[in-house]
């Protein structure tokens, strides 16, 4: 719908003013030094799990800031692209006195995302969302972007000292690789994921919205023997939550409908939502019955067949 309005000439105080603030003084005598009159800063990091394979996060290049005072009042936002978020970065921000809380998306794309609108002083942060973009009848067709959330509690600044703040930042989103043995030969089917997982508040919790259809990306094939391979990906999965895998015929006639976590992704025991993003689903057919199901390499046992 909207983005939040951007303080004009905020990034250009940053970028032309900030490199003189930072100027290191060493010397002994601090006579002639700057004086460190305060200041705020913010870092991020990875949320990572040492025991996951993905310990190594995708980095992202793009980030944009919103800020609220100590009321939940929105004041700014702060757009950041073209630039490597990882442990050596830092943006600073020209506040020096006052409280502030801080909600951060990385990754952040216009075209696969959006925000509600926010007017500074108006907007409170409990009224602050972001949503997935989808068609009128609610297909999200474009794929969306890597997103992470990140967000920090009330901070008071101190007027003779920089504040550092380090912001964690979370993986949101997800890619599922569906393959697909024995459907139809004229490869006519049509595989999906249902789920009504497109909105989150502030804090990143699922929000109130419609049912949303992901359409998937499908691999070309060479021949009529190869199975159907479609890549999708999807916002936030939980294992208490029931998105849907379906797949339809040429008639638009679902002929396979499962529970995406419950029955498929939550069968494999090493599965850890909160760190583990990339899923393979591998499933042979019998004319649309399940035979042999592997999650990430973990085949599952069906307890229909």
């Amino acid at each position: 719908m909207f983005t939040c309005k951007i303080e004009a000439g905020f990034r250009v105080f940053i970028f032309i003013i900030l490199p003189f603030v930072l100027t290191n003084c060493i010397r002994e005598d601090m006579s002639g030094c700057p004086r460190d009159d305060g200041g705020l800063a913010l870092k991020f990091s990875y949320d990572t799990n040492a025991d996951s394979r993905q310990s190594t996060p995708q980095g992202i290049d793009r980030l944009a800031v919103f800020i609220f005072d100590e009321k939940g009042l929105f004041i700014s936002q702060v757009n950041d692209s073209m630039t490597s978020i990882n442990d050596d970065y830092v943006m600073e921000l020209p506040y020096k006195h006052g409280s502030y809380q801080f909600v951060a998306w990385g990754g952040y794309d216009k075209s696969t995302y959006q925000t509600s609108e926010c007017v500074p002083g108006k907007t409170y942060i409990d009224d602050f969302f972001l949503s997935v973009k989808r068609q009128e009848d609610n297909r999200v067709i474009n794929q969306p972007k890597l997103l992470y959330h990140g967000m920090h509690d009330i901070v008071g600044l101190n007027s003779k000292e920089k504040t550092i703040v380090l912001i964690n930042l979370k993986q949101m989103t997800n890619h599922i690789r569906v393959i697909a043995h024995n459907l139809n030969q004229d490869r006519s089917d049509n595989i999906y994921i249902e789920d009504n997982n497109g909105k989150y508040g502030y804090d990143s919790q699922f929000s109130d919205d419609d049912q949303i259809s992901y359409i998937p990306i499908y691999e070309a094939s060479s021949g009529q023997s190869d199975p159907l391979i479609a890549d999708f990906n999807v916002m936030r999965l939980e294992k208490d939550r029931e998105p849907r895998l379906r797949i339809a015929d040429k008639t638009g006639t679902i002929r396979y409908d499962e529970n995406l976590i419950g029955k498929l992704i939550g069968g494999n025991p090493n599965i850890d939502f909160e760190h583990n993003h990339n899923f393979t689903i591998e499933i042979s057919f019998d004319n649309y019955i399940p035979v042999i199901i592997k999650i990430n390499g973990w085949e599952i046992v069906n307890e229909e067949i």
